[in-house]
């Protein structure tokens, strides 16, 4: 979104971030790129960028050779920058990176286009992605084609805008696990055939619905051992915000027999995919299975234990509207409705609307009556 303008200098601000960009035309040609993120900085590159065409050193001071830099190059120092690495997406954008750079590794950014990004796209669809994988590596690279604009290693992103369209998501994960029909004696399946590297990690998740990135950076100085609770520290947490997690003291005992490698419980567990799939086969459960869905597996069974509002909290939602997205009935739980309906209303054992049961009702009609 385009804001103030000074002479020569336009201040941008996208995602909350304001900086200033060159607008400006030397040696007949049109030169838009970073500035600064402050005013006094951009002024300070601009007068430079006049020395530099006046002194005939404009092509060296724009440093054109950086062109010649490739997309893997390029992609791989962003990604290990202290403001990209700080970034919430840090963890996915890795893994997203890797896969574009086997396809636009040895590209220089100036040579990839729109058509080489929708031959992209359906090599990975033919791949078994999923089209929410796709779009998520779609924007990764169209964010880092966006940072080449601005260093002026490219002169504007090929695919800005809607050049290359986003495929449709199927966003109702929830229904599609629960059409797995996985019981308990499943997940307990699932849990025995896990190394034992792994192990506490499944159950973790399955108990507490806690993310992958939240126990894998779970440090021991964050779980109380007295108290049976877990700290989720703001900085590990998806949504920024602490919270805290009751831990059963079973759960609390498997953990505390771990061995204390380091800070962190799961020193040295980076990525499970591997050790979870191995699982998922020895277990007969579809691979379709993502460790993800262990999240959600616990909290469809925490909205079915308890009220939404408590479930919101140990899952770390800021929006009911996402725990509400869980509190599905399958043709059991119907059942089971309509079946305790009939039992408490043939039995008598129905409470009248003021919630008190028959026992209150009998003493009050002995008690004294007020007209």
């Amino acid at each position: 979104m385009a804001g103030k303008k000074e002479k020569n200098l336009r201040f941008i601000r996208r995602n909350g971030q304001g900086f200033w960009l060159t607008d400006i035309t030397l040696n007949y040609q049109r030169i838009r790129r970073f500035a600064g993120y402050t005013k006094a900085d951009a002024l300070n590159y601009l007068a430079d960028l006049r020395r530099a065409a006046r002194d005939g050193r404009l092509e060296e001071f724009l440093g054109r050779g950086r062109k010649e830099t490739s997309f893997s190059e390029y992609g791989r120092n962003l990604l290990d920058s202290k403001e990209w690495k700080e970034k919430r997406s840090a963890e996915r954008n890795e893994y997203s990176f890797q896969n574009l750079k086997g396809f636009f590794g040895d590209l220089k950014p100036n040579e990839i286009n729109p058509a080489l990004v929708r031959r992209y796209i359906n090599k990975r669809a033919d791949e078994g992605a999923s089209n929410a994988t796709i779009n998520r590596e779609i924007t990764l690279l169209k964010s880092i084609l966006y940072q080449a604009e601005y260093d002026g290693i490219i002169e504007s992103n090929p695919i800005r805008g809607r050049r290359v369209s986003k495929l449709p998501e199927n966003n109702n994960r929830e229904r599609v696990i629960l059409e797995m029909r996985l019981s308990d004696d499943d997940l307990r399946r699932l849990i025995e055939s896990c190394s034992e590297r792994i192990r506490p990690v499944v159950v973790l998740a399955l108990v507490t619905g806690m993310r992958r990135g939240e126990i894998l950076k779970l440090r021991w100085k964050d779980i109380d051992f007295r108290l049976l609770s877990i700290r989720i520290p703001a900085e590990h947490a998806k949504t920024k915000q602490e919270r805290h997690v009751p831990l059963p003291a079973e759960l609390a005992a498997m953990l505390d027999d771990l061995p204390r490698k380091g800070e962190r419980v799961f020193e040295g567990i980076k990525d499970i995919r591997g050790s979870f799939a191995s699982a998922l086969k020895k277990a007969g459960i579809s691979d379709n299975l993502h460790f993800h869905d262990l999240r959600h597996l616990a909290a469809y069974r925490l909205v079915k234990m308890t009220d939404v509002m408590t479930a919101a909290r140990i899952l770390g939602h800021n929006d009911l509207k996402t725990t509400m997205r869980y509190l599905f009935s399958t043709e059991k739980d119907k059942r089971e409705a309509i079946e305790k309906s009939w039992e408490n209303l043939v039995s008598g054992r129905q409470k009248d609307d003021s919630g008190f049961g028959e026992g209150y009702k009998k003493e009050l009609e002995k008690s004294p009556q007020v007209h």
